[in-house]
């Protein structure tokens, strides 16, 4: 076999990013659904850094999104309470095209008081599961059909929310789906059953945690942790770490949203990876043991090491036995306290409006403006920390066609909050 030789390039804090000499000068348009969150918002940012590939971009989500460029076309629209046949009229009137198409249209609903993240499947499945078939209904009645069709998931795919499963999480082993309630699974089979119906593609890709800064998207880790370390700071308090010494020392693999926005443009370009589902990480191996004494530092202050004492943590042991891997015992969270305990106090809620009020940050992205915000940014920042086992997911795959990106996740950590600076969400370090 002759070798492949390919040119990559770096930017930033992005490295081993692709070219597609391929696809320069094509002109391409493409549709982005979920513009305005974190994964969605990159995605328009990638496409619109390559003038010479992608002429349009309709940016789409239920609020008109931020026009970032004059080649984007912002879009208001509603796939949850529309009719497919509103949307279509809607398009038509837009006057919407599309040689490639990225989804990441998410909502998550509320929960019920006492029930944890994630725990009201059926909802979830219900809403997003209509958000995906009426925007393609609505493709169908337009015609509209591009060359490839990309869905993000997520890593939950792997059921790693529900404990131990195995490692390292990979997309095409034998039992890829491990049995357990997840709109993803849903979703998949749909645009699998759409694209083979009218003869195109689709491309899924199943990112980690997101690491990301948008003003309208705040639950993601970096929001949480920044929000945690400020207040500690404001308080002359150290930066306590809520888990035991396995979650402090374990691999977490987590996805930088800017790095998903040039992985999702490489991925509906590249002819390998039509009809296939493909993690997407930083690769970049990370434990929070590593980045505590990080994250402390930046903002001047102590931090604490994993308490020793085990009579001094309350043990929360997962529903699912066996656990996902198939056998072994139920996993089990040791807690030294949790983000969304420490969030309910009063004191802290007082301590973040001074901060907001005095640094002049964006008051509408306030955690605690309701019960339903402050428990899904700091309970999303608990599903994270507080798991003692693995959260590996092999990026070999999308190696082996030709994908080289990566980013250092503390430095996608670190530029993440300092966007979140520039944004008012979060006080300067």
């Amino acid at each position: 076999m002759s070798p492949k030789y390919q040119t990559i390039y770096s930017t930033g804090i992005h490295h081993g990013l692709p070219t597609f000499p391929d696809h320069d000068g094509k002109k391409y348009t493409a549709i982005v659904t979920g513009a305005n969150g974190i994964s969605g918002s990159e995605i328009v940012n990638a496409l619109v850094a390559a003038p010479e590939r992608w002429e349009t971009i309709y940016a789409m989500s239920r609020r008109p999104p931020r026009a970032v460029s004059d080649r984007v076309k912002t879009i208001a629209a509603d796939f949850k309470d529309s009719t497919p046949e509103q949307l279509a009229k809607l398009f038509k009137s837009e006057g919407v095209k599309a040689d490639y198409i990225f989804f990441t249209s998410y909502i998550q609903p509320p929960t019920q008081e006492g029930e944890g993240l994630w725990a009201n499947h059926d909802e979830l499945e219900t809403v997003n599961v209509t958000l995906l078939s009426n925007f393609l209904e609505a493709l169908t009645i337009s015609s509209i059909i591009p060359k490839r069709f990309l869905l993000q998931t997520g890593g939950k795919h792997y059921a790693v929310h529900l404990g131990p499963t195995a490692i390292p999480m990979t997309e095409d082993t034998p039992d890829r789906r491990v049995p357990h309630p997840n709109f993803y699974f849903p979703q998949e089979d749909i645009l699998s059953d759409w694209c083979e119906k009218h003869s195109t593609h689709w491309t899924v890709t199943r990112p980690g945690f997101i690491i990301g800064a948008n003003p309208t998207a705040p639950i993601n880790i970096s929001y949480g942790l920044a929000i945690y370390a400020s207040v500690q700071k404001e308080l002359g308090k150290r930066l306590g770490f809520p888990a035991d010494i396995g979650a402090w020392d374990i691999n977490k693999d987590l996805s930088t949203a800017s790095l998903i926005g040039y992985f999702s443009e490489w991925a509906v370009l590249t002819e390998e990876a039509r009809n296939q589902a493909f993690n997407v990480v930083d690769d970049s191996p990370f434990s929070y043991g590593k980045f505590w004494p990080e994250l402390a530092g930046w903002y001047g202050i102590e931090y604490d090491l994993p308490e020793q004492d085990e009579a001094k943590y309350n043990l929360v042991r997962m529903p699912r036995n066996p656990p996902p891997r198939g056998f072994g015992t139920p996993g089990v969270l040791k807690v030294k306290f949790s983000f969304e305990e420490w969030a309910r106090s009063e004191s802290i809620k007082e301590t973040w409006e001074k901060i907001q009020e005095r640094e002049g940050l964006t008051k509408e992205l306030n955690p605690w403006k309701d019960k339903e915000t402050l428990f899904n940014v700091f309970a999303t920042l608990d599903a994270e920390l507080l798991g003692g086992w693995a959260r590996t997911q092999t990026m070999d795959k999308a190696k082996k066609m030709g994908w080289h990106g990566h980013v250092q996740t503390n430095e996608g950590m670190k530029l993440t909050i300092e966007k979140m600076i520039e944004m008012k969400m979060v006080p300067a370090v």
